[in-house]
């Protein structure tokens, strides 16, 4: 009995723990007792994370730079105050559950148990992604993110737009309801040695944030199926206009408690006075926000064609000057 939970639970778990613990400590001032309370760990077992090298953190069969993409996905959602305990149980069950199928974890759990790879076994799979269960037309979607995600990997130049927060694009149902109605990528994109890289496939529900933000648009925009956050600065605010894509600037209220709510009620407001549409919404960030542009389009794909031909443009002016 050699079920895949335990590299789970000996190496991955100990190692995101900490990670996202020395994240909260350096990057957002945390207290290791305020750290430990959201970690459901001891303020003694805090206090040895933040002492741990970071270079040793990570155990096989995972790489430091896989995992420090995961916990800076992770951590930037707890410092914001987006995940509650339920959320941060399945964002962390969505990681393994997706380095199970055919990741780390599986690789690893079939050199332990050769016999798996002589009896294919597809046991992860058929648990957490039966294809059968998938509709066809979730699958074009998936497909859809998929040929977007190689697109951008392959894109050297987009390294440059991702914000610290990371990015991530994401594709809804046309009739979407809800989180579960959205398609985008487990941990987002990260940058990892100057390119970009997806952690994991794409999957329907991974997203809160965006998800959220494209709903919010699709409910009066029907046309609008995919949104992707980029960094927003002057360089991105030059090439929006050159472009002359319809935008507007998000100038948030430093009173206005709801971080996240405040995007989605400008977002809601934006779209229904803007009879022609937006193609992007700025976020100008604010204490503790960093600044982002969300770019929207009909499909990822088209969405992403728009997004690399900024990225390449953006290079080639840095290149001239």
């Amino acid at each position: 009995m050699n079920p895949p939970c335990e590299l789970t639970v000996r190496a991955l778990l100990p190692s995101l723990r900490t990670l996202v613990a020395k994240e909260l400590a350096k990057n957002y001032g945390w207290t290791q007792t305020k750290i430990a309370k959201r970690l459901g760990v001891t303020q003694a077992a805090v206090s040895g994370y933040l002492t741990q090298d970071i270079e040793s953190a990570a155990q096989p069969p995972f790489t430091i730079e896989e995992l420090k993409g995961i916990a800076k996905t992770i951590t930037a959602e707890i410092a914001l105050k987006r995940l509650t305990n339920v959320d941060l149980i399945n964002n962390i069950c969505e990681v393994c559950l997706s380095l199970r199928r055919g990741g780390a974890i599986c690789h690893a759990h079939k050199i332990k148990v050769p016999e798996l790879e002589e009896e294919r076994c597809t046991i992860c799979m058929q648990l957490h992604m039966s294809l059968a269960d998938i509709s066809d037309v979730r699958r074009i979607i998936l497909g859809d993110l998929r040929a977007s995600v190689s697109l951008l990997e392959s894109t050297p130049e987009f390294a440059e737009l991702v914000p610290e927060v990371f990015s991530n694009i994401v594709m809804g149902l046309k009739e979407a309801k809800g989180v579960a109605d959205v398609a985008g990528i487990p941990g987002r994109l990260v940058r990892v040695r100057g390119k970009v890289k997806a952690l994991m496939d794409p999957e329907f529900g991974v997203s809160s944030h965006l998800a959220r933000l494209l709903l919010t648009v699709m409910k009066i925009d029907p046309n609008v199926r995919s949104v992707i956050n980029l960094k927003y600065d002057e360089k991105m605010r030059d090439a929006i206009e050159k472009l002359n894509l319809r935008c507007l600037v998000l100038n948030r209220d430093p009173n206005y408690r709801g971080k996240e709510d405040q995007l989605i009620k400008f977002a809601e407001m934006a779209v229904k006075n803007d009879g022609n549409g937006l193609d992007v919404i700025i976020d100008a960030g604010g204490f503790g926000i960093e600044p982002n542009a969300y770019f929207f389009n009909e499909s990822a794909t088209k969405l992403t064609d728009r997004v690399v031909r900024i990225a390449k443009m953006l290079n080639n002016s840095k290149k001239e000057k």
